[in-house]
């Protein structure tokens, strides 16, 4: 069993860990999950989510998941929330993503005119020092779950050309 210490997001700005640069590298990366999901009828996604229907969530998740990242490695989180405004038909998904020293808690919004990510928690085994990880380290991470490379286009700042894949 490996051991696991929480970094949580108000340790990481006390650190002087810019969060956004984090939540930048983890939008790129799943850009292409993001466009794989839109795909799907809004509608079934709203009924889905309003009547808390997680597992037919988390099948649609999966299928838009699995065709860039490896295993279970991108997954929804087993909640949702849809906006109850009038005019507001924004969705909350939870969201996990797990691989290798890194677990990644955060938050897939899609508003009514954009898709934003939120980094809620982020945990790492002992085998990797807090003072090494840096959004660099992260987006090499990600890189090393992907099937296959991600897309020029999509490349963060924080991206580094020679990313190690495993």
């Amino acid at each position: 069993m490996r051991s696991l210490c929480s970094v949580d997001m108000a340790a990481l700005l006390r650190g002087h860990w810019d969060i956004q640069a984090f939540e930048e590298v983890l939008a790129c990366n799943i850009k292409d999950v993001i466009a794989e999901f839109c795909l799907t009828d809004a509608d079934i996604i709203r009924f889905y989510a309003d009547n808390h229907l997680h597992g037919n969530m988390g099948d649609i998740m999966m299928s838009s998941a699995e065709l860039f990242f490896k295993g279970e490695t991108l997954s929804y989180g087993c909640a949702a929330n849809t906006g109850t405004d009038q005019g507001d038909s924004s969705i909350v998904f939870d969201m996990e993503f797990v691989h290798g020293a890194v677990t990644v808690f955060f938050q897939l919004i899609f508003g009514n005119r954009d898709i934003g990510v939120t980094i809620t928690r982020i945990i790492l085994d002992d085998s990797l020092d807090e003072a090494d990880f840096d959004p660099s380290s992260f987006a090499r991470i990600l890189s090393s779950a992907r099937l296959r490379p991600l897309p020029l286009r999509f490349m963060s700042s924080y991206c580094q050309d020679e990313t190690v894949r495993h």
